[in-house]
């Protein structure tokens, strides 16, 4: 995998240290990326584990950021965790019923990660960031429990899932950091393929394009837009959902992991320096169910045409940190809507102001 591409004094992978090499770290200034992945399916043109490939790519670079910007810290990189949970195909299970995604349930994940970073806390690591790809909700959701519940047991543990809060301030933030990466700004059809990328679409296609290219199918060059509404409702759907994969650019795929990375490795600054990453808005943003008012439905057979991308169905929706504290606070309450009141603010991952609201 790519993380021996990776080579550093100060970074360092846990399958390949001795005792002697784990016993040496400074606590106080190793931060510990446990990379959590997903074998998902992405269609038939890119393989089940591109969220692999891409969390590998996040957190290594997340890791060559933090060591370039603090040259007394150390990294220590835990095995991936090839499977998550919450795969897209629980949208349309009649469709996968012979090949398909292979995951957990959430209460396996949220096992297997508890007992692995229970075992680097029992060790005497303060700084424990597991970092995701996976967009589905409960796969985040787990995450940010796992980190909430062991920071309230370890009073002293700093441990935060970056990758919900850059998914969340993504929409904001997102083509000004890519434009600066790529060295010129995003033409509207670049960014509204951006925009309207949701799964297995343009944006994981162009940044498979970019890491993998071998395994890329050819066919994405005929696959249109497809709607999140229309992944409900087409018979023989294909197993991607937004901006059409024919509109994929791998030198925009690769500037976009670099932003998410960078973004990620500067909240893991921010929480190591003190910050309550609790208080900004993360992800899930997207729903489950289908819009009622469903129209112009496409086929099977319309595939081949390439459409404009867009955005018009893709929901925007947020968990603030309120909410998910009483969505987890009870097994009997009910959970809160996902959407943010008016009054509150969306999260910036270019500032460092706190997410403000109504209660504050």
């Amino acid at each position: 995998m790519m993380s021996s591409l990776l080579t550093h004094t100060r970074f360092h992978r846990l399958d390949h240290l001795t005792l002697k090499g784990l016993r040496a770290l400074d606590r106080e200034r190793t931060v510990v990326l446990f990379p959590v992945g997903m074998l998902e399916e992405h269609g038939e043109h890119l393989p089940l584990g591109t969220d692999n490939f891409a969390v590998e790519g996040v957190t290594l670079s997340a890791a060559a950021w933090l060591l370039e910007n603090d040259h007394d810290l150390h990294v220590l990189l835990m095995p991936l965790i090839p499977f998550g949970t919450d795969p897209v195909d629980l949208r349309r299970g009649d469709l996968f019923t012979q090949a398909g995604s292979v995951w957990l349930s959430r209460e396996t994940l949220k096992s297997i990660v508890s007992d692995v970073a229970g075992h680097m806390v029992r060790y005497g690591f303060r700084y424990l960031f597991p970092i995701s790809f996976h967009g589905g909700p409960e796969q985040c959701v787990v995450l940010e429990e796992i980190c909430s519940e062991m920071r309230e047991r370890y009073p002293n543990l700093v441990m935060f899932e970056p990758a919900g809060y850059v998914m969340a301030g993504a929409e904001l933030d997102m083509a000004p950091g890519v434009a600066t990466l790529l060295g010129r700004p995003l033409n509207p059809k670049e960014e509204v393929a951006l925009k309207g990328s949701i799964h297995a679409s343009m944006f994981e296609t162009s940044m498979m394009l970019s890491l993998r290219p071998e395994l890329v199918d050819p066919s994405y060059k005929s696959l249109r837009t497809i709607e999140w509404k229309q992944l409900y409702e087409m018979p023989g759907w294909p197993g991607y959902v937004g901006s059409g994969p024919a509109h994929a650019n791998p030198d925009i795929g690769g500037a976009v992991l670099r932003w998410r990375s960078v973004r990620a490795a500067a909240l893991i600054r921010r929480a190591m320096a003190g910050e309550d990453l609790s208080k900004l808005l993360r992800h899930p943003k997207w729903r489950d169910e289908p819009d009622e008012d469903v129209e112009g439905l496409v086929h099977e057979g319309d595939l081949s045409h390439v459409g404009e991308p867009s955005v018009d169905s893709k929901p925007v929706m947020f968990i603030s940190a309120e909410k998910l504290r009483e969505r987890n606070s009870s097994e009997e309450e009910k959970p809160q809507s996902d959407a943010p009141d008016e009054g509150t603010l969306r999260a910036s991952m270019l500032e460092t102001r706190p997410i403000q609201t109504k209660d504050d």
